[in-house]
């Protein structure tokens, strides 16, 4: 497990909106290998909204790390008290309450529309 001190290069970045007005960012780190020269990781960080150290994902290259990391950003403000709270919103949103951030099958029904959507299928 790495200890990182900051996301390095930044690649991508979002602004949100808490309790409409209240800035919160995530930014996205530039993908690099591992330092066991097989895999990848991608720093991510959040600012205004829960624990903002950084984190990263790790993937087998640097597109499944970029993607993994979306992903857990996804989940981590999907599944926030804040947004549980309908306190964060992104103003960009297709429907009321998209954030825009992919999210695994596992916690699809956090996603507007589709609470209660349960496993019908």
């Amino acid at each position: 497990m790495m200890n990182l001190e900051n996301i390095g290069v930044v690649i991508a970045s979002r602004e949100f909106t808490l309790d409409g007005n209240l800035k919160v960012e995530i930014h996205i780190g530039k993908p690099e290998p591992c330092p066991d020269g097989i895999d990848w990781y991608c720093p991510y960080q959040k600012h205004g909204v829960g624990l903002e150290h950084v984190k990263y994902a790790m993937g087998i290259d640097s597109v499944s790390a970029l993607m993994h990391a979306l992903t857990m950003v996804g989940a981590e403000l999907y599944c926030s008290e804040e947004y549980e709270a309908g306190r964060l919103s992104w103003e960009c949103g297709a429907v009321k309450g998209d954030l825009g951030l992919p999210v695994t099958d596992n916690i699809r029904d956090v996603l507007p529309g589709n609470q209660g959507a349960g496993e019908s299928q």
